[in-house]
């Protein structure tokens, strides 16, 4: 077994303060091994909003300041080449990790030495279930995500009885979020850092399949179990393509970019084929349903069903 006794969290933000503070105390709060060294790095990318100066002074809490915002994954990459843990565990900035969290991640890694990438099982803020990871995207699961098929269905109790987003026990997946998200620090120096080429999405998925290519296994760890604000760190600022909590122009631009790096320029043509038509049927059924929205949502009905239509368009934009 490898020994981890030194723990490095990591906190990427941008002008998310009041959640920045509270994923910091609850990581300060949380109950870790004796014996076990716990440091937090917040980077702070460019904030606006005195995130910096309100975790200042802060005990057991380091401030890295970038000046201008360079990026989600950038900021995870500064922190990560600051850290001195033999585990890092990212964090997104609107996440909140429950107390004996990291005890549970740190008891996974103890217990498998080729365990490279542990994901959390994630909540929203109301205790319900929200997807942590899963296997490689194909062109079926490209489809059915632009459809917003899978969103529908999970709202079906028989659904989500027979596809569980959580297992019950430590099970092996092609990839795990990066809102919650431990790596080995070895496995980090062999093939990281992140990639930066992508716009929001994306990096979390191509490290954890190189993470696989090269023999390392993945897993989501039920006992590492975050509350994640979901789409907290943009929907409250970013317009245009935003539905829900997430801004579906550059989640599909960064799927099409990955699936280009990842099976070559032929599959990703058929990937934004996919989108094309799963986003196009999702646009008519939205607007053949409009007419029977009742009139205090029908304007946000067609709001997002804009916003869904301006993502589709950069999608086959890219293709010109």
């Amino acid at each position: 077994m490898t020994s981890c006794r030194r723990l490095s969290v990591v906190v990427p933000t941008l002008d998310t303060r009041i959640l920045t503070s509270e994923c910091v105390e609850a990581v300060l709060a949380s109950r870790v091994p004796a014996g076990v060294d716990l440091e937090v790095i917040v980077v702070d990318d460019g904030s606006r909003d005195g995130t910096a100066e309100a975790l200042a002074g802060r005990s057991g809490v380091r401030v890295l300041r970038n000046e201008q915002p360079t990026g989600y994954s950038r900021a995870v990459n500064r922190g990560a080449a600051e850290a001195t843990g033999d585990l890092l565990v990212f964090l997104n900035s609107d996440t909140k990790i429950e107390g004996s969290s990291l005890g549970s991640v740190l008891d996974a890694f103890e217990a498998e030495a080729a365990l490279g990438i542990a994901g959390a099982a994630l909540t929203y803020p109301d205790g319900t279930p929200q997807w942590s990871g899963g296997p490689e995207p194909g062109l079926v699961w490209l489809l059915a995500q632009a459809s917003g098929a899978p969103a529908a269905l999970g709202r079906l109790p028989l659904w989500r009885r027979a596809k569980p987003l959580h297992p019950p026990e430590v099970a092996a997946v092609a990839w795990v979020s990066g809102a919650a998200m431990a790596v080995r620090a070895s496995l980090w120096r062999e093939i990281g850092p992140f990639e930066t080429s992508y716009r929001f999405y994306g990096q979390d998925l191509e490290f954890c399949l190189r993470a696989g290519d090269g023999g390392w296994r993945v897993r989501i760890v039920p006992g590492f179990r975050v509350v994640h604000h979901h789409g907290a760190t943009i929907s409250s600022k970013e317009e245009g393509t935003v539905l829900g909590n997430a801004d579906l122009g550059r989640l599909w631009s960064d799927l099409l970019l990955w699936t280009g790096r990842r099976r070559g320029a032929a599959y990703a043509r058929r990937a934004r084929a996919a989108i094309l038509l799963g986003s196009g049927l999702r646009i008519v059924l939205r607007r053949l349903v409009t007419p029977f929205v009742g009139g205090s949502r029908r304007s946000v009905w067609r709001r997002d069903t804009a916003a869904l239509s301006r993502a589709r368009s950069e999608v086959v934009s890219t293709a010109r």
